[in-house]
């Protein structure tokens, strides 16, 4: 297998752990304040970052020796991993990717609200939907990934494979690019492993269960 490269792969890590419970959540990053008259005034005061829990089902000696080890890799410094939504691993209207097949999906526009976008290269008739997740690359030095959830109810692609302007959330950050291509099949961001969050389980007889870490989006890498 050669040495491990990071960020680690979806396959690599993400699609190797037994995991009975995740959370997936992409928090306010809000200030608060009142007025005098009783008013609640937000502020926006950093970068809403993607969040989340991962905890183990019932595992065995092997699967507790893979899928352990693989997670004491992560906890050094400098070790991120690709993470994505496991219980939604495609559109809701093509789970497994089996309708989009080879299609070359891209971005074709960009509005300059950064909340709007359009797509080009879909198969003709493709449906997203309210809460799907779609992901591209962006930047360089270092490359970062995106991730995002489609807002519209329903956005289908045209008999040219192209979509209208649909919103999706958080907003669109700065180096995005027209003509990127675009993941909707296990689409992912870069995370890493929050230190002391890990929780390696509760052994009994030949089973482990309870191992989980939390992990948090990261723009570094």
């Amino acid at each position: 297998m050669g040495l491990l490269t990071f960020p680690l792969s979806v396959d690599d890590f993400m699609r190797r752990l037994p995991v009975a419970k995740i959370t997936f959540d992409l928090p306010e990053s809000v200030e608060v304040s009142e007025t005098d008259g009783g008013d609640l005034l937000s502020a926006d005061i950093g970068t809403r970052l993607w969040q989340g829990d991962i905890t183990l089902g019932k595992i065995t000696r092997d699967e507790d020796a893979d899928a352990l080890t693989l997670i004491d890799v992560l906890r050094q410094g400098g070790r991120p991993f690709f993470s994505f939504d496991l219980r939604r691993p495609g559109p809701r209207a093509d789970l497994t990717g089996s309708m989009l097949g080879s299609a070359a999906v891209q971005i074709q526009a960009l509005l300059s609200n950064n909340r709007q976008m359009s797509l080009s290269g879909l198969p003709v008739g493709y449906v997203l939907q309210r809460g799907d997740y779609l992901g591209w690359d962006y930047g360089t030095n270092p490359i970062r990934r995106a991730l995002h959830k489609v807002v519209d109810v329903s956005v289908t692609a045209n008999a040219q494979g192209q979509t209208d302007a649909f919103e999706v959330t958080p907003n669109i950050r700065e180096g995005a690019t027209v003509g990127a291509s675009v993941r909707l099949i296990r689409p992912f961001c870069t995370a890493i492993i929050v230190p002391g969050s890990v929780t390696t389980g509760t052994a009994a007889a030949t089973l482990t269960e309870g191992a989980s870490f939390k992990w948090r989006q990261t723009l570094r890498y």
